[in-house]
């Protein structure tokens, strides 16, 4: 007759993975649950930086009412003119 072997006892173990760009890896335990996960997407997460400029730079000016948009897009190239214009004028004098 066939003699039945013994199964083998589970054991943890370690699964490399590749998706696509994304790559990683998975601890397996002994029940065969994912006990740990290690990913090496880091250049997907955000930048500190672009964390900053999300926070604070472009988000909505609550202040500024929509009908003063357009009078502002006006003077800001004229205000930037006459700034440089000044700029230029005390540097003459020096």
């Amino acid at each position: 007759m066939m003699e039945e072997q013994p199964r083998k006892q589970p054991r943890a173990r370690e699964i490399t993975y590749r998706v696509g760009w994304k790559k990683g890896k998975l601890e397996v335990g002994e029940n065969n649950q994912v006990t740990a996960s290690e990913s090496a997407v880091v250049f997907m997460e955000k930048a500190l930086w672009l964390r900053l400029l999300d926070r604070y730079i472009w988000r909505r000016a609550p202040f500024l009412p929509l009908a003063a948009i357009p009078y502002l897009l006006i003077a800001l190239p004229l205000l930037t003119f006459g700034f440089v214009w000044w700029m230029v004028y005390m540097l003459m004098r020096v």
